[in-house]
């Protein structure tokens, strides 16, 4: 029996996996917003952030007098820098600060990177939005100015001018950007002709596992509940190479000796550039995509290097490609959308899931962490590809209205 803390926020397949685990005892340090996502039987304890590092760490102290723990486990975005400074703080095995600062820290992530002569864009580091001028006069405008912490495409703003910056300073719908308790990064503009991920699974300082995926478009364009997904490239393909590349030189530089990776990478005209890298599977349907294209189960194995016990990966690539489609979102309430039944029985789809339903209510922004649903395809080659997304796109329709119903 190993007594796990699950340091979590949003992430549900982490909290399912562990609760169903017989062998483990588990205890849960989360928010109230994700207290659903477990049962009566399971010792939760809510805190106001999972960010707030003494938040954490009092309320750990508050766990281990009931339920001491050997192992921490920390599968969201938000939850990484906390799961490090626990495992540091307590003395426990895996991923300590230091490396979880360097996979959740942008700047920090950035500058590690830089230093080692990776191919990166150019960036500076803000104390404050109004200080983009400033930056902007060095980087160029445009630039993206984004939370150094947190996951999530709506903490990412484009400021295209000085005109621009003077009206997103005044705009309500940044007042959360302004006011978030972290420092920002700014970054120059590069005009993203295709953007790539690479997903990974190191073990014993090695990379045992590693594939690329295109997204269908860069993930920052995607905004006000669109269509979005990727799909599977052979290993062949010199894109694909040049990631995987990028990908171990990446690993290495940030000194990463156990756990699962999802590295994403731009193409431009500077050639590639690395975007950003997390250790923790992707989101949304990356994980099934890799699972029905490979067999190898990501969360499987992300589980094994946070629990430190023995990493099987028995990869066997079914050939062609599988795609990820992730079923629009805008915000609003739902007054109609396609059944499940009617997406199953396109070509080519592997298995179909319809979350959203009429008088479902969503308020807005909404960004590429949104979605109505996911739709797994599998394609013979490029060409069968494009038609089976635009087969998708022509027979999934969903309409919303403004407001609550």
């Amino acid at each position: 029996m190993k007594n796990v803390l699950l340091v979590n926020s949003s992430c549900g397949t982490a909290a399912r996996m562990l609760q169903e685990r017989r062998d483990i005892r588990l205890s849960v340090l989360t928010i109230d917003k994700y207290r659903h996502l477990y049962d009566d039987r399971t010792d939760v304890e809510c805190i106001s952030s999972v960010a707030d590092l003494t938040q954490v760490r009092l309320a750990a102290l508050r766990i281990r007098e009931r339920n001491p723990f050997d192992y921490v486990v920390s599968p969201s975005e938000w939850s990484i820098q906390a799961g490090g400074y626990l495992r540091s703080y307590f003395g426990l095995p895996g991923i300590g600060y230091d490396t979880a600062n360097r996979f959740s820290n942008k700047l920090v992530m950035k500058q590690q990177l830089a230093a080692a002569g990776l191919p990166v864009a150019a960036f500076r580091r803000l104390e404050s939005l109004q200080q983009t001028e400033r930056v902007a006069a060095e980087l160029g405008w445009p630039v993206v100015v984004k939370r150094v912490s947190g996951g999530g495409a709506g903490f990412v703003l484009a400021v295209r001018s000085p005109q621009h910056l003077s009206a997103l300073l005044a705009d309500p719908d940044t007042k959360a950007f302004r006011e978030a308790p972290f420092p920002l990064l700014a970054e120059e503009r590069v005009e993203i002709e295709e953007e790539f991920h690479c997903d990974g699974v190191i073990a014993g300082g090695e990379v045992r596992f590693a594939r690329v995926s295109r997204y269908f478009k860069p993930v920052l364009s995607i905004v006000g509940g669109c269509r979005h997904g990727s799909f599977t490239l052979a290993e062949s393909d010199p894109d694909a190479k040049a990631v995987l590349d990028l990908h171990e030189r990446v690993v290495s530089a940030l000194g990463l000796q156990a756990g699962v990776t999802h590295l994403e990478v731009f193409k431009c005209a500077q050639g590639f550039l690395i975007g950003e890298i997390a250790c923790r599977p992707g989101g949304i349907g990356i994980a099934p995509m890799i699972r029905h294209q490979y067999g190898v189960d990501l969360w499987d194995a992300f589980l094994a290097t946070q629990l430190d016990t023995p990493v099987d990966i028995t990869s066997a690539d079914r050939g062609g490609h599988t795609i990820q489609y992730t079923l629009p979102r805008p915000a609003g309430t739902v007054v109609a959308i396609t059944p499940v039944e009617e997406l199953q029985n396109l070509p080519g789809v592997v298995r179909a899931e319809v979350e959203a339903e009429a008088g479902d209510t969503m308020a807005g922004p909404v960004d590429a962490s949104h979605n109505a649903g996911i739709v797994l395809l599998h394609a013979d080659d490029e060409v069968q590809i494009h038609e089976r997304i635009a087969a998708l796109d022509q027979k999934f329709e969903i309409r919303v209205v403004a407001g609550q119903t």
